[in-house]
């Protein structure tokens, strides 16, 4: 039996088919169209000022003709990049009015399927793209740091203090008692000279002078599995010098003593973000809208939404991360009102797959007709599947590792929760149908992730067709640091039909570190081992982990796939093994085709191919050059259903204002 994804992609291919033989009539695509057929109304219909009552049009209510044939509209004059390995490259594009791609090819086929009175949409000579699906990230906290204190340029303490200081001041103008918490990220010691990690004494020296020294403040680090508390952030946490260490957590002392020193690693980040006062839900769904519109602004149509990070410490014990719900309460709400500009496939925490399994928006985006809509398009929120943590960060020293560390022998680092109770809730989601996405950095938790996946297997047996995750029961969220040899534990992953969910921006992040964290060898065998994992069958997606990475584009991130370091880049920030770096197609691949396979939602995302849905981006430059010159493609224009929601044409809407970032 065909599924619903397979019914609507052959009922897209049958109608591209039956337009080449529809009459040639009148058309209400040649509502004041002129000549040209060509329209200046985003969806094709007329030009803003017609009023021709006698051919109303489908924008405005009560217009119903059950019988009319979707129309369509011609995007010519390009470079398209199907994603589509047997015809890569078009030159036009036909896309209905459910915003689905009708035909794809060269220009007088594509005219000749959408009817000869389609209107022509020139995009002048631009190149396009479906729209990127960044396979890692955090939407509310990504639009809440569009906002905050940003520590991602600091070279040292001196421009930590300063910056910390200027954001006091700013706040200090506004807030009438100082209780309103500074927040903030972004900063990593392993870029300053010296690489030592900063304590609450900064934050003091930062805020003496100001008008409320005494001013709580919670900083991340890069990574976001280690932060810097002030003095009075430990106070209002209840974090002395009697805390106790929670299980996968440690609070940084002063040295001799028991006395926090302000450094909170991993689990008991919650002991602070607990005491922070919780935005309201019109401060969270703005900040979302700013994170729709900095998406939309990159060329990115769809996300997998991983949740908010002050949410996430401690979440694998059950009912830990009530937050994320709420926050899909809010998704929905904004899905359900027309709202939701993007596409969204959100992650709950492990602990609570039976609340995902359960949950009414579990699975694939729902289609008009399910919906009421029958307009044959889909929502754009859904629950995806389930995150756990087996370990923290290489920045931080928590990744766990099956060796010491280099610069501190003492440490492998750890899991961050119960290994064996990680293992049964992998067994349990996966037999509910569950696809279950693990992060996992260092070798010791990706041997881990790997171990839980074939337990699962083998209880579960083969999986099923009407899997969440599709054909991808298993993601292994960053596997940074592969077990040696990488050639055996990439062949293990494959072997349980894993996909490897990575972000190579982060290799620029951690360049600095690595070789001392690792030593040279280690590092550059097992790292970022991005061409090994495609050569042994380990399908590959790309994301960014915003706003851990503090720039989310796309074309950044394919260019350290690529290059593997920063453009002039000294010796010691290049530990990775070169020849691991992807070439140009493979990276936007993993950005497109890849990312939609490890959301599920391949065929209909990630490429611009008959029946797919019509989210594309218009570049301005070939994004296959990604590797030459020093500036990145820029965005024109994002289509999602095939109507544009961003960009500079008067064809394209607006999503929020500029100065929502």
């Amino acid at each position: 039996m065909l599924t619903s994804r397979q019914l609507l992609g052959a009922f897209a291919a049958l109608t591209a088919s039956l337009a080449l033989f529809y009459p040639a009539g009148q058309s209400p695509h040649r509502s004041g169209g002129g000549e040209s057929g060509e329209t200046s109304c985003p969806l094709g219909y007329g030009r803003r000022d017609d009023t021709d009552a006698r051919l109303p049009s489908p924008h405005v209510p009560g217009y119903s003709d059950p019988f009319a044939f979707p129309l369509a509209r011609v995007f010519a004059n390009a470079t398209i990049w199907t994603g589509d390995a047997t015809i890569p490259f078009a030159e036009a594009m036909a896309v209905t009015d459910s915003g689905r791609v009708m035909a794809v090819g060269a220009r007088a086929a594509v005219v000749a399927a959408a009817g000869a009175d389609a209107p022509v949409i020139s995009l002048e000579g631009r190149h396009v793209i479906p729209g990127m699906q960044d396979a890692h990230l955090h939407l509310v906290s990504g639009g809440f740091r569009l906002t905050q204190l940003d520590l991602s340029k600091c070279a040292g303490k001196a421009d930590f203090v300063a910056a910390t200081k200027a954001a006091a001041e700013s706040l200090d103008s506004n807030d009438g008692d100082g209780s309103t918490w500074l927040l903030g990220g972004g900063w990593d010691e392993s870029r300053w000279d010296p690489p030592s990690f900063p304590d609450a004494s900064w934050i003091a020296e930062a805020l003496a002078e100001t008008k409320f020294p005494e001013r709580p403040v919670w900083v991340l680090r890069a990574d976001a599995h280690a932060g810097l508390a002030s003095l009075s952030a430990l106070a209002a946490a209840n974090v002395d010098e009697t805390a106790l260490d929670p299980p996968g957590g440690s609070i940084g002392r002063v040295a001799g003593t028991n006395r926090p020193n302000g450094l909170i690693r991993e689990n008991a980040i919650g002991l602070i973000t607990a005491a922070i006062p919780e935005p309201s839900d019109e401060q969270r769904i703005a900040a979302y809208r700013r994170a729709f519109r900095y998406l939309l602004s990159l060329g990115i149509t769809s996300v997998s939404d991983f949740g908010d990070i002050d949410a996430l410490a401690g979440s694998f014990r059950k009912g830990a991360a009530e937050r994320v719900w709420r926050d899909f309460d809010i998704l929905q709400s904004l899905d359900d009102s027309g709202e939701l500009p993007l596409r969204v496939s959100a992650y709950a925490p492990l602990a609570d797959w039976e609340r995902v399994r359960d949950h009414a928006k579990r699975g694939f985006f729902e289609d008009g007709d399910t919906r009421g809509d029958g307009d044959g398009s889909l929502s754009r929120f859904r629950v995806a599947g389930c995150k756990a943590f087996l370990d923290g960060s290489l920045g931080a020293r928590t990744a766990w590792f099956q060796d010491p560390y280099e610069d501190d022998p003492g440490n492998t680092g750890g899991p961050v929760c119960d290994v064996d109770e990680y293992e049964a809730r992998v067994v349990a989601a996966d037999a509910a149908g569950l696809q279950i996405a693990t992060h996992a950095i260092g070798d010791a938790a990706i041997s881990a992730a790997a171990r839980a996946a074939e337990r699962a297997a083998a209880a579960n047996g083969a999986v099923a067709a009407n899997h969440d995750g599709g054909s991808v029961r298993f993601r292994v969220e960053h596997a940074q640091h592969m077990p040696l040899p990488v050639e055996r534990s990439a062949g293990r992953l494959a072997d349980v039909g894993a996909l490897a969910s990575v972000q190579p921006s982060h290799a620029l992040l951690d360049a600095f570190a690595a070789s001392g964290r690792l030593g040279a060898r280690r590092a550059r065998d097992g790292g970022y081992a991005f061409r090994s994992l495609v050569e042994r069958g380990v399908p590959l997606a790309f994301g960014t982990d915003w706003p851990i990475v503090a720039d989310a584009n796309p074309f950044f991130t394919m260019r350290a796939a690529v290059t593997r370091h920063e453009q002039n880049a000294s010796d010691a920030a290049r530990p990775w093994d070169d020849a691991q770096a992807l070439s140009p197609r493979r990276a936007l691949d993993a950005y497109t085709a890849g990312s939609a396979r490890a959301s599920g939602t391949a065929g209909l995302l990630g490429t611009l191919w008959r029946g797919a849905m019509a989210d594309f981006a218009v570049l301005d430059k070939d994004p296959l050059g990604i590797a030459s010159g020093t500036d990145l493609p820029r965005v024109l224009a994002t289509y999602v259903d095939g109507a544009c929601v961003f960009g500079e044409g008067p064809e394209c809407a607006r999503v929020g204002s500029d100065s929502d970032f």
